[in-house]
C-alpha cells in the first residue's frame, strides 16, 4: 500500500516504494486521490493509478528497477495459525465471512493473510465483515484490495459489510469505493451473492 493516510481518511500523502520519499497533507489542498495522481503523474511519479500502488518518485522512476511489486511481501498460503482475536472466518451459506474488528494495523497482516489464505480455497466469493472494525490503516486496505482482485479473477465478488463513516471516508478519499458491493450488514451481502432480493447501501 503506497498511499498513507490519517485513519479518520481526511487527509493523505504519497510514498515511493524504491526509496521511500514521502510527501504528505496532500487531503487538505487536492482532497481527491485521481487529481494527486494525475498532477504527480506529470512530474515524474509512475506506477499504478490505484492508491495501493506500486510507485516510483520521478528520480527512482528513471533508473531501471526491479518489479516493483517484488516490495510488496509474498502472501502466507498455510493454515491460520497466527492468532489474532481481531480477524476471524466462517463459512456462512457456502460463502466465506472474513470479519475484522478493532484497529487493524500491519500487527494483524499474519492472521489475515493467513485467513484469506483459507478463504481462497472456498468458492471464489468473499464478504468483508467491518461491522465490529474501529480503524484499519492504508495497508490493511491494500490486503484487502488484493483479496478482491483475486476474488474477481476466479469469477467471484468480494463485498464489504457493516463499514463505518469513517472507513468509507478513507475509501472515498483513495478513490477505491468502486471496487467493492457494499452493503449494511453480512446478511444483505450473503443475499445479493445467492441473487436474492436485496437494497444495496449504493
Amino acid at each position: 500500500m503506497t498511499a498513507s493516510t490519517t485513519i479518520d481518511g481526511t487527509d493523505f500523502g504519497l510514498v515511493c516504494d524504491t526509496c521511500g520519499q514521502t510527501v504528505t497533507g496532500l487531503g487538505a489542498t487536492m482532497h481527491n486521490w485521481d487529481l494527486v495522481w494525475s498532477l504527480f503523474s506529470r512530474h515524474g511519479w509512475t506506477g499504478t493509478r490505484l492508491a495501493t500502488g506500486p510507485h516510483s518518485c520521478g528520480r527512482c522512476s528513471r533508473v531501471p528497477l526491479a518489479a516493483a511489486g517484488a516490495a510488496i511481501p509474498a502472501q502466507p498460503t498455510g493454515a491460520l495459525d497466527s492468532f489474532d482475536d481481531r480477524v476471524s472466518l466462517r463459512t456462512e451459506r457456502g460463502v466465506a465471512v472474513l470479519s475484522l474488528t478493532g484497529d487493524l494495523t500491519a500487527s494483524a497482516h499474519d492472521a489475515l493473510h493467513a485467513a484469506l489464505a483459507g478463504a481462497a480455497r472456498r468458492p471464489p466469493h468473499l464478504v468483508i465483515d467491518l461491522s465490529g472494525a474501529e480503524s484499519l490503516d492504508t495497508s490493511t486496505l491494500g490486503v484487502l484490495v488484493a483479496a478482491r482482485h483475486r476474488a474477481a479473477r476466479d469469477g467471484g465478488h468480494a463485498c464489504l459489510a457493516g463499514m463505518s463513516p469513517g472507513v468509507r471516508r478513507i475509501l472515498h478519499t483513495l478513490c477505491l469505493q468502486h471496487l467493492f458491493a457494499e452493503f449494511a450488514a453480512p446478511e444483505a451481502a450473503l443475499s445479493w451473492l445467492h441473487g436474492e432480493p436485496v437494497v444495496a447501501s449504493r
